[in-house]
């Protein structure tokens, strides 16, 4: 592929995809003096993150939020829109363990075990770092014990990022903070942070601040695969199986390695209920060993400030790589709204009715973060006969570190990228 023109102005980039990579990376580029444009083939920018204004309120089809940093605060200062904070009631968070939902769910033992694993963090680092190839169950056993690594890790990481701690790499995971800290600056407000009106909101401001700094975007412009080089540097910011037809022919390589990231399937469910559990908080995940099929619920009413406008709003989240859910997205409506009353009533002990859902269903989510994945990163990563991969399965985890990531794309671009 010959990359298409680029509009007016300095050195040309062009962005494949425009979901929230792709929209960051855009924004430290323009920010760095390069022209760019982004080619979509959906209708709208944001990929999976959309905001829906249902008659009970706010329906977020993806993130909730995002946890907030420097990054964060000077992305939001710059195109003008305002910061949301956690509520309060955020603060109380729960982990279920033996039918009920618990603010902390290790036995006297299990905390021994967890102050133990903090104190050698601190003073002798190098005996709990995670080994190459080392899988999180592996690790959490070795350094936390049985208890703090079914009840916390993998309570943690199934009902964050859908995955299998059996599987999953725990230096992808965890080794980011066994590295040396560099010096940043704290932000203002700790904890996870969105917009007034949601993610959706975010992405909507982002797109048009870029519009008015001049970035060029063709929606429903479909990029069938990359032939040769291209003239200047073109960054990929879609899901890796997009990435792995795009460089099929171009980097067989590439494209084999980013066709091997498994990617998981997430049904979100938004409902609505007459009376809130007698738990409230930011939410309440299920570990893999409780058996439950439901990943976590997430309560908005405790969350963040008016998200629901009739009576109280929960997020509920099936499937992943432990999907207790034969058929899971094949389901109709009625039987997944069944599912989460079920599982409702099961967890909080109540009996109350759901007066209204919305259901988002995902076959490929999120990428799986398995020590498969981690071999593969070495042959994905960097910007190679001028093309650039970022996005979710490219060893950053979670949008604020996209963000980062993306901050850094226009110096290695600077530094490695050809125009002809």
């Amino acid at each position: 592929m010959s990359a298409p023109s680029p509009i007016d102005g300095g050195k040309p980039v062009t962005i494949i995809g425009a979901g929230f990579s792709g929209l960051v990376t855009a924004f430290y580029l323009v920010r760095a003096g390069f022209r760019v444009q982004i080619h979509e083939r959906a209708e709208r920018a944001g990929g999976l993150i959309a905001t829906k204004k249902e008659s009970f309120g706010l329906v977020e089809t993806a993130a909730n939020g995002l946890l907030n940093s420097a990054y964060v605060e000077d992305l939001f200062s710059t195109i003008d829109l305002p910061l949301e904070p956690t509520l309060k009631e955020a603060r109380r968070r729960y982990i279920f363990r033996d039918g009920e939902p618990r603010r902390w769910p290790l036995s006297f033992g299990g905390t021994v075990s967890v102050i133990w694993f903090v104190l050698r963090s601190i003073f002798f680092k190098a005996l709990v770092r995670p080994r190459d190839g080392e899988t999180v169950s592996t690790w959490a056993d070795r350094v936390l014990g049985e208890e703090a690594s079914r009840y916390l890790v993998s309570a943690a990481l199934q009902g964050i990022y859908a995955g299998d701690p059996s599987r999953m790499s725990a230096s992808l995971i965890f080794g980011r903070f066994f590295q040396p800290k560099k010096m940043a600056s704290k932000p203002n407000v700790r904890g996870t942070v969105t917009a007034p009106e949601g993610m959706g909101q975010l992405i909507e401001k982002l797109k048009t601040y870029l519009e008015k700094t001049g970035v060029e975007f063709h929606l429903q412009s479909e990029i069938e695969s990359v032939s040769e080089k291209p003239s200047h540097p073109l960054v990929i910011a879609t899901s890796a199986s997009q990435a792995a037809v795009l460089l099929k022919e171009f980097d067989p390589v590439r494209a084999d390695a980013c066709a091997s990231v498994e990617l998981l399937p997430i049904v979100a469910v938004t409902v609505s209920t007459a009376r809130p559990p007698k738990t409230q908080g930011f939410g309440c995940l299920f570990p893999p060993v409780e058996k439950r099929r439901a990943l976590g619920v997430l309560m908005n009413n405790f969350i963040f400030a008016n998200r629901a406008t009739r009576g109280f709003c929960e997020n509920w989240i099936f499937g992943g790589a432990l999907n207790q859910v034969p058929d899971l997205l094949k389901r109709s409506d009625q039987e997944i709204v069944k599912l989460v009353k079920e599982e409702r009533d099961a967890a909080f002990a109540t009996n109350s009715e759901i007066l209204d859902a919305s259901i988002t269903r995902w076959p490929a989510a999120l990428p799986h973060y398995t020590t498969e994945l981690e071999k593969a990163l070495p042959k994905i990563k960097g910007l190679r006969q001028n093309v650039l991969l970022i996005g979710n399965y490219v060893g950053t985890i979670g949008l604020a570190k996209i963000l980062e990531s993306a901050a850094t794309v226009p110096d290695e671009i600077s530094e490695k990228g050809e125009w002809s």
